[in-house]
């Protein structure tokens, strides 16, 4: 599996358009990822948008770990997503998600919080998964919301202030995509929560949350 694919799938959803290939920007290698995280609190972690910003220029590295692309090249979700892979669908989803986001927000100049980009993650794998085991006539879409925002731990290697940022992003996500499976998901509104998806992800952070807490 190429994450060119995830990157597709998530431009088809928020009809945007980004030149750049997230493959080209792909590491696997954990060693090399730890010498690139630059980060205040560098960690252990599958999956990493690894970032170094110089005046006006801004370098990226998308780091999947090489066990997780294994998985995926060894049974591709595209055609049977399960139990089996998809933990490292959604590892996968979240780094082209982190990287989209970016990219498309550099495109018009705006800058990004690590609250919103994980925040958009959230939204993004739940709307992927969902999205794909419907397309695949599978019964586990019931309970994609329980798995994604019920059925997890955080990390513990997180420092307070990044186990908050997770935490809201949860919470605000879970609220989001709860509303999103009560309004269209579960009557089968296609195009209706397009256009809501579309609308969310073209607003700020704060934008967001308002949009969020305006449904609840």
């Amino acid at each position: 599996m190429r994450l060119r694919a995830l990157q597709r799938q998530l431009q088809d959803i928020y009809e945007i358009n980004v030149d750049e290939d997230v493959d080209d920007f792909l590491i696997t290698d954990p060693r090399l990822a730890r010498t690139l995280d630059t980060s205040a609190n560098p960690r252990a972690a599958n999956e990493k948008l690894l970032l170094c910003q110089h005046e006006a220029e801004l370098q990226l590295s998308v780091y999947i770990d090489s066990s997780v692309m294994a998985k995926l090249s060894d049974e591709d979700p595209v055609f049977s997503l399960s139990n089996r892979n998809i933990t490292q669908y959604c590892i996968a989803l979240e780094g082209v998600s982190h990287f989209l986001y970016l990219a498309w927000n550099a495109e018009f100049e705006r800058s990004v919080t690590l609250m919103e980009l994980e925040l958009q993650a959230e939204v993004d794998k739940y709307i992927g998964v969902s999205q794909l085991l419907r397309r695949q006539n599978n019964v586990m879409s019931d309970g994609v919301h329980h798995w994604l925002f019920e059925n997890f731990t955080f990390d513990g290697g997180l420092d307070a202030s990044q186990l908050e940022r997770y935490r809201d992003a949860n919470h605000f996500a879970a609220k989001y995509c709860w509303r999103l499976r009560q309004r269209y998901l579960n009557r089968h509104q296609s195009p209706v929560l397009l256009s809501e998806l579309r609308r969310f992800y073209r607003k700020t952070q704060s934008g967001k949350i308002r949009m969020i807490n305006a449904q609840a």
